[in-house]
């Protein structure tokens, strides 16, 4: 199924408040990614639409198995990609999230697995957050 980025956000976002242990609902995803509660549900809906998300009216988001398999993807990506910025390029930790967030779109499958190796398989990200081993994922 194709994914937009900015639809690999909100499925992101919607695993991380779900891993953190928060209620996922309209409200959590829009503070999480600083949007409005309308342009949320929009999207939102788009998300029930193609089969990432279930949406309760007023209530719930929770991801269906395929969203729960690309959130997990899609973090171990950004965590990852944490790793590298902080430890090899020795970014500052406050400034490697958001550019994690934009690369994160951008490399493949392969150069993450292949990234994951060269730093060791790191256990977890510069902030703490736990990196979950997915690289036998399926294309």
């Amino acid at each position: 199924m194709n994914i937009t980025p900015t639809k690999e956000d909100y499925i992101r976002a919607i695993f991380v408040l779900h891993e953190s242990g928060k209620q996922v609902g309209i409200t959590s995803i829009a503070e999480k990614l600083g949007l409005s509660k309308s342009t949320v549900s929009e999207r939102v809906r788009e998300l029930v639409k193609d089969g990432w998300v279930v949406a309760e009216p007023y209530g719930q988001v929770t991801l269906t198995k395929e969203g729960a398999n690309t959130g997990k993807k899609l973090t171990f990506k950004h965590r990852v990609i944490e790793v590298f910025l902080y430890e090899t390029l020795r970014l500052p930790k406050e400034s490697i999230h958001a550019e994690a967030e934009r690369l994160e779109h951008a490399f493949s499958d392969d150069v993450i697995k292949r990234l994951a190796k060269f730093l060791g398989n790191p256990k977890s990200d510069p902030h703490g957050s736990s990196i979950t081993d997915v690289t036998n994922w399926r294309k």
